[in-house]
């Protein structure tokens, strides 16, 4: 793809210039290079993946540390019931202990 930018300040064009110089590159290089470094900067942190392969442990490890961290005025079989009524159709799961 090709752009054309017009109406770029003198100053920053000589900066652009003496950055490209001092870092080995052409300046169309150093427009690429920083326009890269600028939208990946900006871009959101990625959500982490999921643990399909979680040990045991380290599920009820984080269970662990929600706890307490639940607020709700149901006690624990309602919202049980609860969760049960809104998750969508998948495999069958059992929340109970």
């Amino acid at each position: 793809m090709n752009l054309t930018i017009k109406g770029i300040p003198e100053e920053l064009g000589a900066a652009l210039k003496e950055l490209a110089a001092a870092s080995n590159r052409s300046l169309n290089g150093e427009i690429i290079h920083r326009l890269s470094r600028s939208l990946a900067a900006d871009a959101p942190a990625p959500l982490p993946s999921p643990r399909l392969n979680e040990s045991p442990d380290a599920v009820a490890d984080a269970w662990e540390s929600l706890a307490g961290r639940w607020k709700s005025d149901l006690n624990v079989e309602a919202e049980i019931a609860a969760l049960y009524e809104t998750r969508s159709g998948g495999r069958e799961i059992d929340l109970t202990w």
